[in-house]
């Protein structure tokens, strides 16, 4: 986690292996919008984690959350996945603007950030990163990054030294609606309403209009404004990716390459 070693000289954070070695890493990267950090360390014997697939964990799901709560270390806690997808939450982390959060009762205690939680198979589906909490600790609501989103800013830190962060071109209504979805002619609430688009932009050249709602994006149904926003920020630059818009009361596929969001700024 970029904010428990934030500021801290490489020489002053030391990292303890089961195998007695207490190692300092020799190089650090960090993503503030997803509080993301990866460090590289140089030792030997060294054994990877594996890691799992958390697009697959499912509410009920068993997991385990490890770390060093209060000074502990090696310390482990049992649970179940209360809710997946939580974004949009007030964490008092500044910067943090990507969020699709884990949410666990595994018991996450200051002291467990940047710890795995690991599923009932031995794979890491996660990073324990905060808690909801009155007192200052585990009340049954913690917060943790899938797997999935960590390993994709990873892989961009270890190769470009940054995240490249993705570009649609679309301004979405954050007050979208249940009445508003239903008048629009859905069963239900679901997907994000373009309320303006950017020119030039990907979606301007995918003809994408003001009034659309986008129910799929590469693949994923899309729950919320914020859920597409973290879903396009991932996505690999100029990769085309199929979008499914609810238009004049049907749905349509179209095509988009996304762009790089710094083109844009």
């Amino acid at each position: 986690k970029r904010h428990v070693i934030e500021g801290t000289p490489l020489a002053q954070i030391k990292l303890d292996f089961a195998d007695g070695q207490k190692l300092n890493p020799s190089r650090i990267w960090t993503d503030k919008d997803t509080d993301l950090a990866v460090m590289q360390v140089e030792g030997e014997n060294l054994v990877t984690a594996r890691l799992g697939d958390s697009d697959k964990l499912e509410i009920g799901d068993f997991v385990l959350a490890m770390g060093s709560p209060f000074g502990l270390s090696h310390s482990v806690t049992y649970g179940i996945i209360s809710a997946v997808g939580r974004r949009d939450l007030s964490l008092g982390r500044e910067g943090l603007r990507f969020q699709n959060f884990i949410q666990t009762d595994a018991a996450i205690n200051p002291g467990n950030s940047g710890g795995p939680l690991i599923n009932l198979r031995g794979e890491v589906v996660g990073i324990n990163t905060a808690i909801a909490s009155n007192g200052g600790g585990s009340e049954g609501i913690g917060f943790t990054i899938p797997v999935n989103m960590a390993k994709v800013i990873a892989e961009q830190l270890v190769t470009q030294g940054k995240v490249t962060r993705a570009f649609l071109g679309v301004h979405l209504d954050s007050q979208f609606s249940s009445e508003a979805a239903i008048r629009a002619g859905l069963p239900s609430l679901q997907g994000a309403r373009v309320t303006a688009i950017t020119p030039n932009s990907p979606a301007s050249r995918a003809d994408v209009k003001v009034g659309d709602i986008i129910l799929q994006f590469d693949g994923h149904r899309i729950a919320d404004d914020n859920h597409l926003v973290n879903l396009v920020s991932l996505t690999p630059i100029n990769k085309p990716v199929e979008v499914v818009i609810f238009r004049d009361g049907q749905p349509r596929t179209i095509e988009v390459a996304v762009g790089q969001r710094s083109d844009f700024e």
